[in-house]
């Protein structure tokens, strides 16, 4: 169960960085987004750039393996509940009967857009959208979508509460703080084991999250989506 908070947080982390600068508006991002000096150094400067170079390297690769590239938070983020469920009714979503997001009308898509900028804290789309092309499919997207299939669909809070973007970021890009690991498990555990139930009214376990395997890269892993 441990590792099932472990994957979700892996999974908010990877979604947190999913939206950059220049929003469009609402209504036009998602139109257009369907889901549908020649001379070298001399040697002895090349040696040194390289060698100055390798700790920087393994350091970033280090950084990157525990899943600390982003800068975390003074202090994590506990589960809540959504403040866009009466947002979401107005343009005809119920959380509890939604299909995946690209399966979404047209219509709803450009209007729920706008939400999932605020309940993830970005002032702009561009972390999911390549900018000057709304259309064009990013990595971003593609976990976006994930996300929105594996935990705003099929997940709920312990006491059958719907559950948003909004439940875990709470209108923040990064929403762990990963500096004692310890102290992020017991986060983890508590808030995201003990706080979230399955739609199904299945047991939120291990495999929920990781599948029978426990892999713990969900998003390259399991959800197929390279890095």
């Amino acid at each position: 169960m441990k590792h099932a908070a472990l994957a979700l947080a892996l999974w908010m982390g990877a979604f947190a960085g999913a939206c950059g600068s220049a929003t469009p508006p609402p209504e036009t991002a998602a139109d257009k987004d369907d889901f549908d000096g020649e001379t070298l150094p001399s040697e002895d400067k090349a040696t040194a750039d390289a060698e100055s170079a390798k700790p920087a390297k393994a350091e970033k690769t280090a950084e990157a393996d525990e899943g600390e590239e982003h800068a975390s938070p003074a202090k994590s983020t506990p589960i809540q509940a959504t403040k866009f469920e009466a947002d979401l009714k107005k343009i005809g979503i119920n959380l509890k009967k939604i299909p995946a997001l690209e399966k979404l009308p047209t219509a709803q898509k450009k209007k729920v857009m706008p939400l999932l900028q605020k309940a993830l804290g970005y002032d702009t789309c561009e972390g999911c959208h390549a900018e000057g092309d709304f259309k064009k499919e990013t990595r971003d997207m593609k976990v976006a979508r994930e996300m929105w299939r594996n935990f705003v669909v099929p997940l709920r809070s312990e006491s059958g509460g719907t559950l948003f973007c909004d439940s875990c970021h709470a209108g923040n890009e990064h929403v762990l703080n990963r500096k004692d690991k310890k102290a992020l498990q017991a986060f983890m555990e508590e808030e995201y084991q003990n706080k979230l139930a399955r739609a199904n009214k299945e047991d939120m376990e291990c495999g929920t999250c990781h599948g029978d395997a426990m892999e713990t890269k969900i998003i390259e892993k399991l959800w197929n989506i390279p890095k």
